[in-house]
């Protein structure tokens, strides 16, 4: 008789995840590869804790936050050093004027850089009622929110086909002073590109 193969335990993954970024730490790499593999997008933590409420439960431990304190220590080791090769990308946020000044505050009494210390909230969890959502959250709403996204205003209203022009050639005299002149619907009269100037 076959015997199925058990499923790991919540507890079984938590200490593979432990193990594996104790191995990845150990050889000191820079923390950028370090996050990328263990907390990343397809990294260990992804892999093995394979959707939203799973992963929320694991960011809970006293695991997780023994990887963040790796991650802390592989950022002060790393200072100085040359950046790792992975590209950057620039994201601008808006702020207010009020929290600005504290981020400034804040980054000068940590004694480090405004963008240093951003990294450092980014890298942190934070609670789910503490995130405002983009959409008005209403019990009575029966449409879902895929529908609401995949229809988006368009940036841009088309622009609308150019009007025939007049005729150049008029049939009367009086055809003349009943029609709209060319000129006066701005027409293009294109210049000489060869010639003395060009």
């Amino acid at each position: 008789m076959m015997e199925v193969a058990q499923q790991p335990t919540q507890e079984d993954r938590i200490q593979r995840v432990r193990q594996m970024a104790n191995d990845k730490f150990r050889h000191e790499p820079d923390w950028v590869t370090f996050y990328r593999e263990v907390l990343g997008v397809e990294g260990v933590i992804d892999q093995l804790f394979a959707g939203f409420e799973q992963r929320k439960k694991f960011e809970e431990t006293p695991e997780y936050d023994e990887i963040q304190q790796m991650l802390a220590k592989l950022r002060e080791k790393n200072r100085g050093q040359k950046q790792p090769d992975e590209p950057t990308r620039v994201i601008t946020v808006r702020l207010p004027q009020s929290l600005h000044e504290a981020l400034r505050h804040e980054a000068h009494n940590h004694k480090t850089s405004m963008n240093k210390l951003c990294i450092s909230k980014l890298l942190q969890v934070i609670a789910d009622e503490l995130v405002p959502s983009d959409f008005e959250r209403r019990e009575e709403d029966e449409e879902p929110l895929q529908a609401r996204v995949t229809r988006p205003q368009p940036a841009v209203q088309p622009i609308p086909a150019p009007r025939p022009m007049a005729s150049p050639v008029l049939a009367s005299p009086v055809a003349a002073f009943s029609q709209p002149s060319p000129v006066s619907q701005s027409t293009f009269i294109p210049l000489p590109t060869t010639g003395p100037g060009f």
